[in-house]
């Protein structure tokens, strides 16, 4: 969104209970925000913990000291906790263009958006709930806005073109990094860096930017997250979109019963679909219009059957079905489109013909409760005294990729995972994501050349929904559990 198991029993009870802060807020037209430290303490499964909060900007400045941008971020850490025994978790969101108010509200906080146990909108008034799914339970965090997002700003218009870039960006996040653990003393701590959408561009070269510059992460958190855009943005001759996004349509197909009765799960759904794709729907589009008609036939009748669309259709599309297309097309005798960043939401159509939805339900249902809540958040329970605008989309356009080729850094996260072995990496995938699919990650990921020893250190996670997978309520749960696990056997391995 701008972007983007095991029910607990105990309930997340945060109170600020002291507040630090200065006399005056910032100026109105400073871009500059008073930080502000607030104690709590919170219950989670695993008894209660007390913990600091710290809500400010970390500034980054020019060799010449002159500060460039400031980067506002949110970080809880755990009274009491010695550094050596206690990860740190950098998290943010993607875009690029997004603030991390999504990953920050709706999972990894001790507070998040007030979200019906299905993902739907919830009716208004917006206030936030709180969070027994917290990754607080085993990791300090700190929610990082890039520059121009959320309260970061960038101090004059003319520096954007040194933050607003594939690499531009991760040098950015590495300086923040880098400053943030001298600021807070934090060295010693196990880190980890965690990115959704867009972040896994980031959160891939980061990982290799930091260790660059002296600083080993233990792992790397995927959450619905792509490394290279080869998978996702089509042109003519790259086949990789629609070998990326198949089992993900099939899916979504499955769930509103256009296709695959047969099946009793999403799970059998997506394994029979993905098997296809390697041996036959993959090798068909290799040939381009070499292919026979019979061989089209056969293939169009096998398309249809997974993504519940007619054979013609298929026949129509040359075997290549684009996702913005299926949204429509899917439902379209119903008038409902389905969501791109979760398939399992609708929205209501004008008009059943056209060939793109009118506005998308997925966006639609998490935006108002997570600004809202986000707003609510910061006032009320961190205290943050500022009148700068929190920017849910920022503008830094034009973002500056490199030259001839697509966003990617899988090649990063490859040349970084060969010379630490002790980096894992853990990916998060929603079965109805229809912005990132899990498949498009899976193709990059087995062309990162990467050998088996390697390759081991790598592991998956799927969950029943979409991008942002915690929204819905038995994904959130196992998502808390498998990242501590993760964490846990990160911090295990080799010892």
């Amino acid at each position: 969104m701008n972007l983007k198991s095991l029910i607990a029993v105990l309930v997340v009870v945060p109170t600020a209970i002291f507040a630090q802060e200065a006399a005056k807020p910032a100026p109105a037209t400073s871009q500059e925000i008073t930080p502000s430290i607030t104690k709590h303490s919170v219950s989670l499964p695993t008894g209660r913990v007390g913990y600091t909060a710290t809500a400010a900007q970390l500034p980054l400045r020019s060799p010449e000291g002159e500060v460039e941008c400031r980067m506002f971020y949110v970080a809880y850490e755990k009274e009491g906790a010695k550094a050596q025994d206690r990860p740190v978790t950098f998290a943010f969101n993607g875009g690029p263009g997004s603030a991390t108010l999504w990953l920050h509200m709706g999972g990894l906080g001790p507070k998040r958006a007030p979200m019906p146990d299905d993902g739907s909108l919830p009716k208004p008034p917006y206030e936030p709930v709180d969070n027994p799914d917290s990754w607080l339970d085993f990791t300090d965090v700190v929610v990082i806005d890039a520059p121009a997002t959320g309260f970061s700003r960038v101090a004059k218009p003319e520096l954007g073109k040194k933050y607003f870039g594939v690499r531009q960006d991760i040098d950015a996040f590495t300086k923040f990094i880098k400053n943030w653990l001298t600021e807070h003393n934090r060295w010693k701590s196990p880190l980890f860096v965690a990115g959704e959408s867009y972040g896994g561009i980031r959160g891939s070269g980061l990982a290799q930017s930091l260790f660059q510059s002296g600083i080993a992460i233990n792992g790397f958190v995927s959450i619905s997250g792509s490394n290279n855009f080869l998978t996702l943005d089509g042109m003519r001759g790259n086949d990789a979109t629609f070998i990326g996004f198949l089992p993900t349509m099939a899916a979504c197909a499955y769930y509103h019963k256009k296709a695959l009765a047969r099946f009793k799960s999403v799970e059998a759904v997506v394994a029979e679909t993905t098997k296809w794709v390697d041996e036959e729907y993959g090798p068909a589009l290799l040939r381009g219009n070499s292919l026979s008609e019979k061989e089209t036939d056969r293939i169009a009748t096998k398309l249809g059957e997974y993504l519940g669309l007619s054979k013609k259709y298929c026949l129509g599309s040359n075997l290549r079905v684009p996702e913005f297309a299926f949204f429509k097309e899917l439902l379209r005798e119903e008038g409902l489109a389905i969501g791109r960043y979760d398939g399992r939401l609708v929205s209501k159509e004008e008009l059943k013909v056209g060939g793109q939805q009118s506005n998308d339900a997925s966006d639609d249902a998490v935006t108002p409760p997570f600004v809202s809540a986000i707003h609510d958040y910061f006032q009320n329970e961190l205290k943050l005294k500022t009148t700068l605008e929190y920017n849910t989309f920022g503008n830094v356009y034009p973002w500056q990729n490199p030259e001839g080729s697509y966003p990617e850094t899988s090649t990063d996260l490859r040349n970084v995972m060969s010379a630490n072995k002790h980096l894992r990496v853990l990916y998060c995938f929603g079965y109805y994501d229809l912005a990132c699919p899990f498949n498009a990650s899976i193709y990059t990921i087995n062309h990162m050349g990467l050998d088996a020893e390697t390759r081991s250190h790598i592991s998956y996670a799927y969950y029943p929904a979409g991008h942002m997978m915690y929204i819905e309520k038995s994904s959130r749960h196992k998502f808390h559990d498998d990242v501590k696990n993760f964490v846990r056997d990160s911090l295990s391995d080799g010892k």
